[in-house]
């Protein structure tokens, strides 16, 4: 395996990040400067002074943080009013509080049943159902949450995560672009939109996105990575290496993606060492991360440093998260190292 292609492989690796980290993008919580944007206390139309007895008490308690007041006063109201759509809304809103996201998602699914109209219940739904890995129940949810409130930026933010992990592109980038002109200082979903162009290969208008993002949020990691990244596919590898070191600077230690974009840069620089090195700390700061081991494995291997390869390969193989169009690959490379007879 030579160096022409332990370069392809880097770039596809690193560009697999970048490329499908709205993934990531969407199993995080949507936040910017941690406060989470999918969070709704209220749904519209139901303002707090419209509400009475019980459910005004727990509605009240649960936005100043005492949730076993909360919890009560709203369970109270249930056992009055048992098919209240808000009393279990709110219920789940004191599940999530406790993180307790099963039982807050059973809350959601009555209340949507009590009231299917009740739009940040199916907000809430899609967002956990993103979290769980079910992909075509979050997008079913916020597409009806959509439906309801199509200018709600929380609905819009998580409407694009679930349009993006089935891969409607262009649908995703409706749905964050509305919500960048709702809300558009949010860091996460500046971030978000420009993952989405990444995928695209539209690497300038995912760049402008991300001077945007980083100038809200000036230590988000994953943006700093974006960058690398973005810069590397204008074909800037001096400023894509500059970004990079200006991200360490500023992040004192960067997320393992910061160091897996800039390896892809020094491969491309042929400087190896270099990028082996970057390689060897993205794996000690995310040990499970998949595609800096598979980057690893193939760069040593390419550098003829075999039993190393061989060690990073095996680890790959076990790991649950790797790439599986990789694994047959890589589990014939190995055999190969393993017998000898590599070449």
């Amino acid at each position: 395996m030579g160096l022409t292609s332990a370069r392809t492989a880097i770039g596809a690796t690193a560009a697999a990040f970048c490329l499908c980290g709205w993934a990531c993008a969407a199993k995080k919580e949507i936040v910017d400067r941690d406060r989470p944007l999918v969070e709704t206390l209220v749904p519209e139309g139901h303002r707090l002074e419209s509400l009475t007895g019980d459910l005004a008490d727990g509605v009240r308690s649960l936005r100043d943080g005492e949730l076993d007041e909360a919890k009560a006063a709203l369970e109270r109201w249930l056992d009055k009013h048992p098919n209240s759509a808000l009393a279990a809304y709110h219920l789940g809103l004191w599940a999530l509080a406790v993180d307790k996201r099963t039982i807050a998602q059973n809350w959601f699914e009555r209340a949507v049943e009590f009231d299917p109209k009740l739009h940040a219940a199916h907000c809430h739904l899609g967002a956990l159902y993103l979290g769980q890995g079910e992909d075509v129940a979050a997008l079913r949810a916020l597409e009806k949450a959509y439906a309801l409130a199509p200018d709600d930026v929380r609905v819009l933010a998580n409407l694009g995560a679930a349009r993006s992990r089935r891969g409607l592109w262009s649908e995703a980038l409706e749905a964050y672009q509305a919500a960048n002109k709702i809300a558009p200082s949010h860091g996460s979903l500046l971030y978000d939109t420009a993952l989405v162009w990444m995928q695209r290969y539209q690497w300038q208008q995912a760049l402008d996105l991300l001077e945007q993002a980083l100038s809200v949020r000036p230590y988000f990691g994953q943006a700093w990575a974006a960058k690398v990244a973005c810069l590397h596919g204008l074909g800037d590898l001096a400023g894509a290496e500059a970004a990079a070191r200006a991200a360490m600077d500023a992040l004192g230690q960067p997320e393992a993606e910061v160091h897996l974009a800039y390896a892809r840069v020094l491969v491309q620089l042929r400087k190896i060492g270099d990028a082996i090195d970057q390689l060897r700390t993205a794996a000690q700061l995310r040990p499970e991360h998949a595609g800096v081991q598979l980057a690893l494995g193939e760069l040593l291997d390419a550098a003829g440093r075999k039993q190393e390869a061989l060690a990073v390969y095996q680890t790959y193989l076990k790991n649950p998260q790797r790439l599986g169009e990789d694994g047959r690959r890589i589990r014939d490379r190995a055999k190969q190292l393993q017998s000898g007879k590599a070449d």
